[in-house]
This record gives structure tokens, sequence and C-alpha cells, in this order.
């Protein structure tokens, strides 16, 4: 994961979920209502057995699903012992309204991940 598109916002924050190594966080089909931040730890996204992104302290995942209300594309589950933030919807969109750099975040995230899968030209 490109560094540069770590999410930072959320560095002081006390809300956050703990999971223990081996939790499985969701699974691929889960209607995807909430998005995450990983505070510690590592997470491993997953289509059946293998991994297909690991993401550290600073990294969003599952929010293609909460942006576009469609079942998840995958499973994450904890690598490792982690902290994790999440963020639904009307959160989302309040960070968005106030934070608008928040939202270009987002998008440049998902435009790494778009990038990493097509063909080089």
């Amino acid at each position: 994961m490109n560094t540069a598109s770590n999410i930072t916002l959320f560095e002081q924050s006390t809300e956050f979920t703990s999971y223990p190594a081996g939790s499985v966080i969701f699974t691929l089909g889960d209607p995807g209502k909430t998005m995450y931040v990983v505070r510690a730890g590592e997470v491993d996204i997953k289509v059946g057995e293998q991994v297909i992104q690991t993401h550290g302290p600073g990294s969003l995942f599952g929010e293609m699903a909460l942006i576009d209300n469609s079942p998840r594309s995958a499973s994450a589950v904890a690598k490792t012992d982690c902290q994790l933030e999440g963020i639904d919807e009307m959160r989302f969109l309040f960070l968005v309204q106030h934070s608008p750099f928040f939202a270009l975040q987002v998008m440049r995230i998902m435009a790494d991940r778009l990038r990493s899968i097509m063909p080089k030209v």
C-alpha cells in the first residue's frame, strides 16, 4: 500500500475495536455497512484462501461496499492482533463534509488499488 494514501485523521481517536489474530472481520458476500481504518496490527484481505492484500496501520479497507451499497467482494481477517476504527455511512458523510481531504484520500486509495490490478502500459 502506498504510504501517501495512509489515513491519519484517526490517529488520536479512542473509538476503536480490538480483534485478536485470526478473527474474521467480514466475509465475502456480507452486506457492507462499515469501512475500517487500521490503527494497529495487520489485516489480510482474502478471496477464498488467497491473500490479495495486507493492510497495516493507517490503511483503509472495506470502502467499496460502503460507498456502493454492494455485498463485500472479499473477506477480511485479522492477521495479527489489531485495532480497527469503524466508519459507517453517516460518519463517512460527516467526514467528507467536514474534511474534504478525507474524501480525496479515499479516492486516491481506490485509484491506487484499481491501478495495481490493471496491466502496465
